[in-house]
């Protein structure tokens, strides 16, 4: 079997896209969560807590996903473009 170099630039895109709009989808449920949780009625220890974890290291790490998987996106459109230019 030989060994292949290379990718199909339009596929690599389209990954590139949907990897851009699932960091989108992470956003909209940031934001949904987050609003959710700022309007339920919760008081005490427990939820000053959880709303502190939540806006700490929880929402963070949503945060921190969602730009991973925009660079990994930003890296798989730049390798596109490089195959298309060592292509053409």
């Amino acid at each position: 079997m030989a060994n292949v170099w290379g990718l199909d630039v339009q596929q690599v895109r389209d990954l590139a896209t949907n990897l851009d709009r699932e960091a989108d989808s992470i956003d909209q449920i940031l934001s949904k969560l987050t609003g959710v949780l700022n309007n339920t009625q919760w008081t005490g220890p427990d939820a000053t807590a959880f709303r502190n974890d939540w806006q700490g290291s929880h929402s963070t790490a949503l945060r921190k996903v969602g730009a991973a998987l925009r660079d990994v996106a930003g890296a798989a459109r730049a390798n596109a473009a490089a195959q298309e230019q060592v292509s053409s």
